[in-house]
């Protein structure tokens, strides 16, 4: 499964933080007490992408970027690498497995037009989620439209919309108004959208799979919740 474009951002970040520096965040947003504590933009991210430990630390992180990322090169370019991952699984469910150049760099492009114009004002919670899914549903309506794309097209025989769109336009919802966390949304897009089970999520976790059923199960809930109201 080849990862061209995304090793590349790798690549290209170690280039970044070797040289541009390692203390950028002191220099260039030294008015940002959010952004201005980290020693490094290495330790900048390693802080986002454990953002579990602390969703709502990682989240005011992700919103001082996010904040200058219309105009700050720097800012939209570290947004970028602290998503990659969650950038790298968007790929993956749209292509079930497969990435090509092509998707890779449809899924860039669209990250990067989204973290340029994030709307931090109206939706300032869950950014990581929600730039995500907004790629996802994105691509995901764009393929279904062009005549060009037959392969995966989502939608069924009954030209209704598959319902990975809808799950995934729900549980933005919810995270906008924050009817659901960070770490629900995305137990339940692994699991709906994804390739993921509730056994093979708890032995990676490291619980039990009653435990692992009992999250899921509060945090669909919590959307059938959201939903409704």
């Amino acid at each position: 499964m080849p990862t061209r474009l995304f090793a590349a951002l790798d690549d290209e970040w170690r280039r970044v933080t070797a040289t541009t520096a390692n203390a950028a965040p002191r220099r260039q947003w030294e008015a940002d007490e959010t952004l201005r504590r980290f020693v490094s933009l290495t330790e900048l991210i390693d802080a986002l992408r454990a953002g579990g430990r602390d969703p709502a630390a990682a989240n005011r992180v992700l919103a001082a970027l996010a904040t200058r990322a219309a105009d700050d090169d720097l800012a939209c370019r570290t947004m970028l690498q602290a998503l990659l991952p969650g950038l790298t699984n968007v790929a993956k469910r749209i292509g079930h497995g497969r990435i090509d150049e092509e998707l890779e760099a449809e899924v860039l492009t669209e990250a990067v037009a989204r973290i340029r114009t994030y709307p931090i004002g109206r939706r300032p919670n869950a950014i990581a989620a929600n730039v995500t899914l907004d790629v996802f549903g994105t691509i995901i309506r764009r393929r279904r439209t062009s005549p060009t794309i037959i392969p995966d097209d989502p939608v069924g025989a009954d030209g209704d919309l598959d319902p990975s769109v809808e799950v995934c336009d729900l549980v933005r919802d919810a995270l906008d108004v924050g009817a659901l966390g960070r770490r629900d949304a995305t137990l339940l897009l692994s699991i709906a959208v994804g390739h993921d089970t509730i056994a093979s999520r708890a032995a990676r976790e490291g619980t039990t799979y009653g435990a692992m059923n009992e999250r899921w199960r509060r945090a669909r809930n919590r959307l059938r919740v959201a939903v409704a109201a």
